[in-house]
Parts: structure tokens; sequence; C-alpha cells
């Protein structure tokens, strides 16, 4: 049996790169990008998603809900 990988979601458009999902994740998971939105923040990405164990604290430290994590049934092929 397969685990569940977590697949995060993340509205770029709304981010307003505070940074604080960045900072709360335990497994630097997500990192910052020198891309800007198109409000001018800067924006995350998922940067080792191998690495993410699904705890949210990303999406719940969000203060604009920007984030969410949901965990997925790995593929079986």
């Amino acid at each position: 049996m397969k685990h569940k990988m977590p697949v995060h979601y993340i509205e770029k458009e709304l981010c307003k790169g505070c940074g604080l999902c960045v900072y709360y994740c335990p497994n630097d998971v997500l990192r910052m990008t020198p891309r800007r939105n198109k409000k001018g923040y800067n924006v995350v990405e998922v940067a080792n998603p191998q690495e993410c164990i699904g705890c949210k604290m990303c999406e719940i430290n969000c203060p604009d809900f920007v984030i969410h994590v949901i965990k997925k049934a790995a593929s079986d092929a």
C-alpha cells in the first residue's frame, strides 16, 4: 500500500509574500521566490514536495488563507 502524498495549492495572486509559511514549515518544503505576482509581492513555491509530512503548518499559519494542503493517494502505477 502506498502512502498519501500531500499536494499544495497556492493561490499565488493572493499571496502577500510574508514568508510565514516558509518559516513554520518543519521540513523546508516551501521557499520564497524572486517572482512577483500582479500586486508586486514575491510569491512562495513548493521546493521540496517529497519532504512534506502533511502537517499543514503552512496552511494554518498563512494569514491570508492562500495555501491549501490536501493529502492524495499515490498512484499505483
